[in-house]
């Protein structure tokens, strides 16, 4: 629980708002039509992150957030690599 704790220490907590929403809806709905899919919480991520003029994730899940243009995807590990 502690590193759950620590991690959250880290992170910046966004609230979903309708103006998130549609462009997460957005977001899904050009992936869909261009055979691209995703899970629509990733939409949501991507769209929170973009709202704040953040560009760049940290996630596991490279291959999905690779998909949305404007964001880019790294891996923590990669991250690890800027921080040194």
């Amino acid at each position: 629980m502690d590193k759950t704790f620590d991690l959250l220490s880290l992170a910046n907590i966004v609230d979903m708002n309708e103006n998130i929403a549609r462009e997460g809806g957005k977001i899904y709905s050009e992936l869909i039509s261009k055979g691209k899919q995703i899970e629509l919480n990733d939409c949501l991520i991507a769209a929170s992150s973009l709202s704040l003029n953040i560009n760049e994730i940290i996630t596991r899940d490279i291959e999905h957030f690779d998909r949305i243009a404007d964001l880019k995807a790294i891996t923590p590990e990669e991250q690890l690599k800027y921080d040194i």
